[in-house]
């Protein structure tokens, strides 16, 4: 971003140098590039100050131009502080959105925060009733508490639910439901009984969940607002070169309203006293009811309701504790039985075979290899028949292989079923070439050995592989910042690329690139979330956190068009979502407690 310099007018023609001449030079130089927020803050009290007391002469040029020169740069100052405010804000606004989207979406997640702010609620129906009894001039007596009293105090009227319901759900007071005037008007019919127990029990939920969705969208109107603000300062970037027609536009682009033709120091004054400062108290009221509640409210269940529970557990499993001895004692007694019985038994046996296979010290005699090679002949021609589909040509080829000691083709096969060995081994192929492979080489005794052990083999291969993805899905449970800070950022970079495919440009034949203001602020937005995910959440010097952020730097480089973007979009997709778990996220359910 090119900044104002002095001009030759300043070094021209000799003037006196006089204490503001030397000041606003030093103001100069405290406000080269990068723009400290303190240099402009102390330039801006200067200037005002210099003002009040009439300090600049008008007749010294060198002043003049220092002046101007110092003004330009403190508008690019307030620029930067403006960009980084209003971006800020839409990013705050969008979390809170994000947050009642998250519990909107699950039964779980509405059920719960029903709980948690149960007690808020019912003290605003207790104020909005005492009121009542306050303005009727009515007695206060408990038997005034009965459902059918309270409804005659705080009736519902034709279009609008009652007062005691709009206490309970707030949101009711500026968006009526279908939902809610149905539940507000009572009924003593015995034909309605079955049907009020089911709006008591059902709609309070119907109620909070349009309460979220409420507060939600209200929430990304503002964001919009927000947006389009911030695309529009983002856009007014090159005008930063335009010298004193700079500090106008900005005035008129933070306060929404056409510029007025004010000296440039007055417009830096207004913007740094009067419309930032109002913006951000209009800001804080606009989102405040619209807020997540408060840390205390989210966790009073838990506070009030988990270390009951958690006495109660430990209480009930020291009082059960014999049984729960006998049953690990028990669980433990079939380990070891299941080990021993069906793996190292027949392992044993199996060695033993090997070692002591025949009377004189060798696995088998003569007479037993003519017949193990027969058997080995008619299963592998029977495997090859099955499985290789061979005519009898190569199954006349195959016998003479045989009997060199030449296997391939079931060597081949077994190669292939190895890579599956769990389905293999259920439908029968990886066992029979194994056994070939056994009786090639022992005798038909350790055949048999091998049969009674393959069923514990294949217990123990799904029982450790269910094991390992069990343990490998939860150490990746936190990494990268965590499930929720990676869908976080999957949902920014969607975002993103539907912005750049689908969003409407500026309607300008001239620029078929340029981004509307909100499509621009909404775009600054998603890529600022992505860059503080990767400056928060990846591993600091790996090259998955510089091969992002450079990604993140072209997106947010405004020279590059679109075209280019959306190939960034696909080149960060491929990159780095099956890292970041991508494909997976948008199948999970979002529960939040």
């Amino acid at each position: 971003m090119s900044r104002f310099r002095p001009s030759s007018t300043v070094a021209e023609a000799p003037q006196l140098v006089t204490e503001s001449t030397e000041k606003l030079r030093s103001l100069l130089v405290s406000l080269k590039p990068p723009v400290s927020q303190s240099s402009v803050d102390d330039a801006l009290k200067y200037l005002a100050q210099a003002d009040r007391e009439a300090r600049f002469a008008a007749d010294n040029a060198q002043e003049v131009a220092l002046k101007s020169a110092v003004i330009s740069q403190v508008a690019v100052g307030l620029y930067a502080r403006s960009l980084d405010l209003f971006l800020n804000e839409a990013t705050e606004i969008e979390a809170e959105a994000e947050w009642w989207a998250n519990v909107e979406r699950s039964h779980v997640g509405v059920a719960w925060f029903l709980l948690q702010t149960l007690p808020s609620r019912m003290a605003r129906v207790l104020r909005t009733i005492l009121e009542a009894f306050r303005e009727q001039r009515l007695p206060f007596r408990i038997s005034a508490f009965t459902p059918s009293s309270l409804f005659r105090l705080l009736p519902p009227t034709a279009l609008h639910p009652s007062a005691m319901t709009s206490s309970f759900f707030p949101h009711l007071e500026h968006e009526q439901t279908f939902t809610s005037l149905l539940w507000s008007r009572p009924t003593a019919r015995p034909i309605h009984y079955f049907q009020s127990i089911w709006s008591a029990l059902f709609f309070p939920f119907d109620l909070t969940r349009e309460e979220c969705r409420y507060k939600r969208r209200k929430l990304e109107r503002l964001r919009d607002e927000r947006a389009e603000q911030l695309g529009e300062l983002a856009q007014l970037r090159l005008a930063t070169t335009a010298g004193d027609a700079f500090p106008s536009q900005l005035v008129a682009c933070i306060s929404g309203e056409p510029s007025v033709a004010h000296d440039n120091a007055e417009h830096v004054q207004r913007i740094s006293y009067l419309l930032l400062p109002n913006h951000i108290a209009a800001h804080g009221s606009a989102i405040q009811q619209f807020r997540r509640p408060s840390r205390l409210i989210l966790l009073w269940p838990r506070l009030l309701l988990f270390p009951p529970l958690a006495l109660y557990t430990i209480r009930s499993l020291y009082a059960s504790r014999a049984s729960i001895v006998e049953m690990a004692l028990g669980a433990k007694e079939t380990v070891e039985g299941f080990v021993k019985n069906s793996l190292i038994d027949p392992l044993k046996e199996i060695l033993k075979t090997v070692r002591t296979g025949g009377e004189d010290g060798v696995i088998v005699r003569k007479e037993g290899v003519a017949a193990d090679l027969d058997s080995l002949e008619r299963m592998t021609l029977s495997l090859a028949r099955d499985q290789l589909h061979y005519d009898s040509t190569q199954l006349t080829a195959l016998s003479k292989q045989i009997r060199l000691g030449d296997l391939t083709p079931v060597l081949q096969l077994y190669e292939e079923d190895i890579k599956r060995p769990v389905k293999s081994a259920l439908t029968g192929t990886l066992l029979r070439s194994m056994f070939i492979q056994v009786q090639k080489a022992k005798s038909q005794e350790l055949t048999f050995a091998f049969v009674g052990l393959a069923p514990a083999l294949v217990i123990v291969t799904l029982l450790a592989s269910s094991v390992s993805q069990f343990w490998r899905g939860g150490q990746g449970e936190g990494r990268f910042g965590g499930r929720t800070r990676r869908a976080s950022a999957w949902a920014a970079m969607r975002r993103i690329e539907r912005l750049l495919v689908s969003q409407p440009r500026v309607a300008d034949p001239a620029s078929n690139v340029a981004l509307t203001p909100l499509t621009t602020g909404l775009l600054l937005i998603s890529v600022t979330r992505l860059r503080g995910f990767a400056e928060s959440s990846l591993p600091s010097g790996s090259r998955l956190r510089e091969g992002f952020l450079e990604d993140v730097g072209d997106l947010e480089d405004p020279a590059m068009p679109r075209a280019e973007k959306l190939r960034v979009v696909e080149r960060m997709w491929r990159s780095w979502g099956r890292v970041l778990g991508w494909d997976f996220i948008a199948a999970e359910r979002v529960l939040r407690i």
